[in-house]
């Protein structure tokens, strides 16, 4: 009777543990990482309009100021050229954060398939995959609002300048 006890408590055991180390399922990772794909490209393509948008709507400020400043008489004409200026740098701004918002999407779309292909893997190279693909996300969004930052100054120094 003990035998047979522990015959079917190690057969038990090993059922268990072949349960456990199964790998992952590679179908479902590789739909994870078509979603993910997908996702990525439509959080891009929506940032990537919303940039568009604010592209245009700086020209047309833009334009509009230029040409008020060119509506008015000589001494009023400083000051359309500080409207002007105004302005530009506003729009210059804008576009930067713009800008940011489409690098900071790309990067995140880039995170989301990373994160969805480490699934594919187990153990300490799914923690290290994730680990990598979570290291590459933050450096690459830290250099978006480096340069977001850089631009926005270098806008603000023309408008006072």
């Amino acid at each position: 009777m003990n035998i047979r006890a522990n015959a079917i408590a190690v057969i038990a055991a090993a059922l268990a543990i072949g349960a456990c180390s199964k790998g992952p399922d590679m179908a479902k990772v590789r739909d994870d990482v078509a979603r993910a794909q997908a996702e990525g490209q439509k959080k891009f393509a929506d940032a990537q309009a919303e940039f568009d948008k604010v592209k245009a709507a700086a020209r047309k400020d833009i334009t509009e100021a230029r040409v008020d400043a060119n509506a008015k008489a000589e001494p009023a004409s400083q000051a359309a050229d500080k409207d002007v200026a105004a302005a530009s740098s506003d729009a210059s701004q804008k576009l930067a954060d713009a800008r940011y918002d489409v690098d900071k999407a790309k990067a995140q779309a880039s995170y989301d398939v990373a994160l969805a292909q480490c699934e594919g893997q187990t153990g300490d190279a799914k923690k290290s995959c994730k680990d990598a693909a979570k290291s590459s996300y933050d450096s690459t969004v830290s250099a978006a609002k480096t340069a977001n930052e850089s631009a926005r100054k270098n806008a603000q120094a023309r408008s006072n300048g």
